[in-house]
């Protein structure tokens, strides 16, 4: 009985001591020096995953005979705008929505 209650209390101890120490390490919510009730709001990482229309758009300009797409970006009205590689010069391109390439 004194070894099983020995036992309990010590497993007690150690569950509470490792709760304190990470209450010690939690972040208070607050940065050195800021004003009471304000709070930091924690940015978001830019989300760098290809979309679909991305790869496709990407593909389209492939077909077309260019390489080294970069600086693909979408429009409002549905066209791609960006550079790519054709031979070994870079061109500005636009691809429009029914997948045409053209150089600016």
């Amino acid at each position: 009985m004194n070894r099983t209650l020995l036992a309990i209390s010590l497993v007690g101890a150690a569950v509470l001591a490792t709760t304190a120490v990470q209450a010690q390490g939690m972040p208070s919510g607050r940065e050195p020096g800021a004003e009471p009730g304000s709070t930091r709001t924690p940015t978001a990482a830019p989300n760098w995953t290809p979309t679909a229309e991305g790869a496709i758009a990407r593909q389209q300009i492939h077909d077309a005979g260019y390489n080294g797409v970069s600086m693909l970006m979408r429009n409002g009205d549905g066209s791609s705008q960006g550079q790519a590689l054709k031979g070994d010069t870079y061109y500005m391109i636009t691809l429009d929505p029914q997948g045409h390439v053209t150089q600016r």
